[in-house]
């Protein structure tokens, strides 16, 4: 199942992009956002490129209809890769739900838009159940969209703490 989001930052993409390499940003917006048990489990830098793989424990945050309920657990533990080209502002996000049939894998582009930049997300999510996975789907779809959006205005929070060493 298909999903876009949109996200905007009051910040140029050139330097967006670097926040989006630094570990330390991802431990604080998630913190703040309410996860727990956050621990990064990998962090590369290859010239233009980076990675970072971090998992923690969030919460759902909608009501779960019944026919979802045995396969949705109140608190998911999320291991979440971002991946960036700082050159090309385009990178990929693949998510995983331990003790969930779900994975999540995202494009993402960031471009510069009247001194701001945009943020597009292009996300599948597939859940592999028979019978009620695409139902599945629309739930954790709508579940990710209310994330993406919440990260979104605790991203800028933290974000104006980092950015001011890229610009």
């Amino acid at each position: 199942m298909q999903f876009t989001e949109s996200n905007r930052y009051p910040f140029p993409a050139h330097a967006v992009v670097q926040v989006f390499g630094n570990k330390d940003y991802f431990i604080k917006k998630y913190t703040g956002a309410g996860a727990t048990n956050i621990q990064v489990l990998e962090e590369q830098h290859n010239g233009s490129k980076t990675r970072i793989a971090v998992s923690r424990h969030v919460d759902i945050d909608i009501d779960v209809p019944a026919f979802a309920r045995k396969f949705v657990p109140d608190t998911i533990t999320v291991v979440q890769v971002d991946s960036w080209d700082q050159t090309t502002l385009r990178g990929h996000l693949d998510i995983q739900f331990k003790g969930m049939p779900a994975v999540v894998k995202c494009d993402m582009t960031l471009t510069d838009e009247d001194g701001r930049c945009v943020l597009n997300l292009n996300f599948s999510v597939n859940i592999n159940v028979p019978l009620i996975g695409d139902k599945l789907a629309k739930v954790l779809g709508a579940d990710l969209k209310k994330k993406f959006e919440r990260d979104s205005h605790q991203a800028q929070e933290v974000m104006a703490e980092f950015v001011q060493r890229y610009l």
